[in-house]
């Protein structure tokens, strides 16, 4: 795999190791959003299995969206979206020597790719998972997740920073123009046209039937439909999802018997330099090796540099390295117009990044911070003898214990760690979390009450299981601390977790601890540094910053600015913050993953 740059964004290229390509590709149009975060590690897994095949795969993101540029205010999103779908086809050509591409379309992307498709001759089939059935259906779905997750962070922030031009899901921002271009689209009616074209279409839910896709009329000839298996463990969460690896075996293969018999021609060399050119910073993708490789963005002030340490953001749990609402983009940007540089990277067995070997920890390993490492070697080497860490929730844990490990780490921010010691209780913790998203999305449990606003079994069900998950983490808090207790350094009278702290800034590490009103971060500090803190407070080098309303994931774009702020102070005005204040910001204390 390697970064590219095209048409304002920044694309992975999964090439494959066959001594000859076929002269077919594939192109995967990913899904928008929150969608994005818990599907994008499952489309790397699908691109590298159609590279494997021979058929090399280009992913991307779309304009204003990920690690592209731009953001949502930008007109004709919809447009520049099926846009560059036609670029990544291009692009592909050129770089792998293809003549034409099977088109993979996920949520938004299936409902873009028969526009795509329309009027090429080098598009050979297209591949649509869990489409949404219309347009229309598509913007219901994204409003009743802005109504179950934002609106009420909104309404506990009194109308402050409320978003006027569009709809916040899950912190993503979609203007009125966007939503409204969304309602008008019709993947069925779209492809009905592409009567030369295979398709595969897995639905989430009840297969369609061929005459469904093109409304009885003459359409495709070749239409294979099938049930999208395990959609719902997919897309819980990006952190407790599940992959399909049913679902990845029977794309690839459908995706090798439409393969074509035809060799790639020679491809035209690509440009030295793959470089992202914003108003006020550079991007590039970058790989870390050895293996398993390391994916990653950096991003570099255009005009000014300070003597600030770059940073590096870790993965939030399982979550991309674009950060949650594609906050660790916004950040990175606003940084290097600070003049800071940074790198986003997706630690192995997360986002983009490669695989790790069997048998490691999920997200709480302690041979990741190794992995860390590697990330602040190649700083090192790219001009950068000196860094911060930046991690939230398990990468905060990370940051942590790479910075005691590694003296190059001159800064470390911490946002709502909910773990600085591991034992089997936090394993315990992870498993029933996990559990209870996951079954959480099969049950649906609010959609009873969302559609005829009266309360049925399945939503009394849920009811309970809130009450009864309560319960349990109220006992896992109290196994975690006991456990805490008994370990030998305790029982010795020893604070360890304090010790580390202590020993990291008296080798002049400047920490920033950064927790959310009520959320169980603030539990894992009171357990190692007491229950009113004190500790903490009292070691020099350590600042705390208390943000209201805010939930785990810093859901609000209030929240997000709130902590950029900090990171800028932190950074660059060095001595411009005080010790320990609360900042004002929206959000809420409900989700806390792991």
């Amino acid at each position: 795999m390697r970064g590219i740059v095209f048409a304002d964004t920044i694309g992975w290229l999964h090439e494959g190791k066959g001594s000859e390509r076929r002269g077919r590709g594939v192109v995967i149009a990913g899904a928008l959003g929150h969608e994005d975060l818990c599907s994008r590690r499952f489309l790397r897994l699908l691109a590298d299995k159609s590279a494997e095949n021979d058929l090399p795969a280009l992913q991307f993101d779309y304009p204003g969206c990920g690690n592209a540029a731009g953001d949502h205010s930008t007109p004709g999103q919809v447009q520049r979206w099926t846009e560059s779908i036609g670029a990544a086809i291009d692009r592909l050509k050129r770089d792998c020597g293809v003549a034409d591409v099977i088109l993979v379309g996920f949520r938004l992307g299936a409902l873009l790719a028969p526009l795509a498709a329309a009027g090429r001759d080098d598009v050979a089939g297209l591949v649509l998972l869990a489409p949404p059935s219309s347009g229309k259906a598509y913007v219901r779905e994204i409003t009743a997740m802005s109504r179950m997750i934002d609106a009420p962070l909104a309404s506990r922030s009194a109308g402050e920073g409320v978003f006027t031009e569009g709809r916040e899901a899950a912190g993503f921002r979609i203007s009125h123009e966007t939503l409204g271009d969304l309602s008008a689209l019709d993947w069925r009616q779209a492809a009905a046209s592409l009567q030369s074209l295979p398709m595969l279409v897995l639905t989430n839910g009840k297969p369609l039937a061929a005459d469904e896709i093109h409304g009885g009329g003459a359409g495709p000839a070749d239409i294979t439909t099938a049930e999208f298996d395990g959609y719902p463990l997919l897309m819980c969460d990006p952190t407790a999802n599940r992959i399909p690896a049913a679902v990845l075996d029977r794309c690839a293969a459908w995706m090798a018997g439409h393969a074509g018999e035809a060799v790639a021609a020679k491809a035209t060399p690509r440009a030295a330099s793959e470089t992202l050119d914003g108003p006020h910073y550079t991007e590039k993708p970058v790989l870390i090796g050895p293996e398993p490789m390391i994916c990653g963005v950096l991003c570099r002030p255009r005009r000014r540099q300070t003597g600030a340490e770059p940073v590096i953001f870790l993965n939030a749990g399982g979550v991309p390295h674009v950060g949650w609402a594609r906050g660790t983009v916004e950040w990175a940007r606003d940084l290097a117009a600070e003049g800071v540089a940074s790198l986003r990277v997706d630690l192995p067995g997360l986002g983009l990044s490669d695989q790790t070997e069997e048998g490691r920890l999920f997200l709480y390993d302690g041979r990741t911070r190794h992995d860390v490492s590697r990330a602040i070697d190649w700083m090192e080497r790219a001009g950068y003898p000196t860094v911060g860490l930046v991690g939230t929730c398990a990468g905060a844990y990370q940051a942590f214990h790479a910075a005691r490990a590694d003296r190059r780490v001159r800064t470390l921010t911490m946002i709502n760690p909910l773990c600085f010691a591991w034992n089997s209780s936090y394993a315990l913790e992870m498993a029933v979390w996990k559990t209870y998203e996951t079954s959480k999305a099969v049950r649906g449990q609010n959609a009873a009450m969302r559609e005829s606003g009266k309360p049925d079994a399945s939503t009394w069900r849920g009811i309970a299981s809130r009450r009864a998950r309560l319960i349990v983490r109220r006992g896992l808090e109290a196994i975690k601390s006991t456990l805490s207790m008994l370990h030998p350094a305790a029982l010795l009278g020893q604070h360890r977790v304090e010790r580390w702290m202590r020993d990291l800034c008296g080798r002049g590490v400047r920490v920033l601890m950064v927790t959310s009103e009520g959320d169980l971060a603030l539990k894992e500090i009171a357990r190692h540094f007491g229950s009113e803190e004190e500790r903490l407070d009292s070691i020099s080098g350590v600042t705390r910053v208390s943000l209201p309303n805010a939930d785990h994931t810093l859901t609000p774009y209030h929240a997000r600015r709130a902590v950029i702020a900090r990171l800028i102070d932190h950074g660059v005005r060095r001595d411009g913050y005080a010790r320990s204040e609360p900042m004002h910001a929206m959000a809420s204390p409900s989700f806390q993953a792991p």
